[in-house]
């Protein structure tokens, strides 16, 4: 199949040729991954092109700020966090810019994002934090990556929808990379834990949709085996139904609380995972309440309001709580 070569490729290849420092052959390495047409014809280019990104990302320190660096943990914030992983120019910088208040590099270029970069996303009345990772690919993944995937509630796979029929072939190499980490994509929260495989939950994002075409979307949607989401970070269409599916996918329930005699407080929900009891509610208000419990109130999941239910009553989204204690006793 020919290569089909564009101008934009031609001219960025002759800034190769011309580079003469490692952070100029690096740019012109990530602007010709960037140019280069994707198709079949040219499966063999890109891969040569990643293995030069690689080498040249070496030479010129281990990133384009000319230092390497790690980062093993970011902080959870919020009802969960989720991590945005994908191949390179997949629009994952651009959909954190869309959902939150992040101010990500957003740029034409593959690998534009070379630290982690979280945000917070609202639903409703939560807050849901983002992390923008950078872009998996073979051979130049730093191994700090995989360990933010590894701690993660939720992983967005981002893919460009104009990529058309490679779509189907760019998962099955994430996933084989993933794999070869012991992270294992799945459809929901696993309800056991293994040590040496994690498993991390995961739905399907489909960038740029509104570039697309309507049948090949519904195509890579047939192919592709966890739920897919199309969306447009540029005209926002989609995005409504993003946020609910990330808070369905993260399962969790949302607990206001009350005190006697008064409105209950509908503003600040606490969010606890799905199947939690009345107990673990009452903890979430303070740790200490749980050993000085006489009982709890419901409103919501209960036969009626305001019933008093025990401790292992399995609480649901939007209940209402009452958290009843035992006085303290007071020395003579």
């Amino acid at each position: 199949m020919p290569a089909n070569l564009t101008a934009d490729f031609i001219k960025a290849r002759q800034k190769l040729r011309q580079a003469k420092s490692p952070e100029g052959k690096l740019a012109a390495l990530e602007e010709m991954l960037a140019t280069i047409p994707k198709h079949k014809g040219t499966d063999h280019m890109q891969a040569d092109i990643k293995k030069r990104i690689a080498k040249a990302r070496g030479a010129s320190g281990g990133s384009k700020k000319g230092k390497s660096h790690s980062y093993e943990h970011i902080p959870k914030d919020g009802a969960g966090q989720v991590v945005l992983i994908g191949p390179p120019n997949a629009g994952k910088s651009t959909l954190l810019s869309a959902l939150t208040n992040a101010k990500p590099e957003v740029a034409t270029y593959p690998f534009s994002t070379i630290i982690p970069v979280p945000g917070m996303m609202a639903f409703e009345d939560i807050m849901i934090q983002l992390v923008d990772l950078p872009p998996l690919a073979p051979d130049y993944t730093e191994p700090w990556v995989y360990n933010l995937i590894r701690s993660c509630d939720l992983a967005l796979v981002v893919l460009d929808a104009s990529d058309g029929d490679l779509l189907k072939d760019e998962f099955d190499e994430l996933v084989e990379q993933l794999e070869e980490r012991n992270i294992q994509l799945v459809k929901d929260r696993p309800m056991d834990v293994e040590d040496r495989i994690k498993e991390i939950p995961v739905r399907i994002v489909l960038t740029k949709a509104d570039l697309a075409d309507a049948d090949l979307i519904q195509e890579a949607t047939d192919q592709l085996p966890f739920s897919v989401l199309p969306i447009s970070g540029t005209t926002a269409d989609g995005l409504d139904a993003l946020k609910a599916a990330v808070f369905e996918a993260l399962d969790v329930v949302r607990i206001y609380t009350k005190l006697p005699g008064q409105k209950p407080d509908m503003t600040e929900p606490y969010t606890l995972a799905a199947g939690s009891q009345a107990i673990d509610g009452v903890r979430a208000v303070h740790r200490e309440f749980a050993g000085r419990l006489k009982y709890v109130r419901i409103w919501g999941s209960g036969r009626f309001d305001g019933q008093q239910v025990p401790s292992d009553h399995v609480l649901e989204d939007g209940d209402i709580i009452e958290v009843h204690l035992r006085k303290q006793a007071t020395n003579p």
